[in-house]
């Protein structure tokens, strides 16, 4: 029941925003009375932050089974792979999308803001992580400076494609896609001619 709460609150989220987005719209949503919801969540904040919360964790994960399953190809399928994803995931449910896109420019309350920064404190940290790693093993002679300006070009890419969905129709939004592998493709060029001669 708690999955199709938390189902339900985001698309409702989605539809009418916090504010319009009651219990009783949850509720009518999964088929049971308002009152039921409180055996789940205490109140409305616990119910959307739990729903926020799973918006969050699915991005997160969606990218660590890419990395887990690129482990061992070349660095530039992997960043590939990660931007088709992060593509696939946000375009493959646009209500979580444009719910995620809501908490992002307007969160409902402090509690939900810390929750987001929390959120992605831990995401980056798994990226940064994970992209030194690769960059380590392609690259061994690279500097912790250069491996910085990479990895923020690749966020700084990423970031685009996530807005992209939103801003192109699919034809231009796919353009958009194979411009920014060509953008990754050339930054990683770089390196080779710098660390692999």
């Amino acid at each position: 029941m708690r999955k199709k709460l938390i189902k339900a609150a985001v698309k409702q989220y989605a539809l009418h925003g916090y504010q319009g987005a009651t219990m009783k719209k949850v509720a009518d949503e999964v088929g049971i009375k308002a009152a039921s919801i409180y055996f789940f969540y205490k109140n409305k904040e616990e119910l959307f932050i739990a729903a926020f919360q799973q918006l969050l964790d699915d991005h997160f994960w969606k990218m660590k089974r890419i990395v887990e399953e690129t482990k061992g190809k070349p660095i530039e399928e992997v960043l590939t792979a990660m931007f088709a994803g992060i593509a696939a995931h946000h375009k493959g449910d646009m209500q979580a999308t444009n719910a995620y896109i809501s908490l992002v420019t307007s969160p409902i309350s402090e509690e939900v803001s810390k929750d987001l920064h929390h959120h992605m404190a831990r995401y980056n940290a798994w990226l940064v992580e994970s992209l030194e790693s690769m960059l380590q093993e392609s690259y061994p002679g690279i500097t912790a400076e250069e491996m910085d300006r990479v990895i923020k070009q690749f966020v700084l890419i990423g970031n685009g494609i996530f807005w992209g969905i939103k801003l192109y129709d699919q034809q231009d939004f796919d353009e958009q896609l194979r411009l920014a592998n060509h953008i990754m493709y050339a930054l990683l060029e770089d390196l080779n001619k710098a660390y692999k001669g």
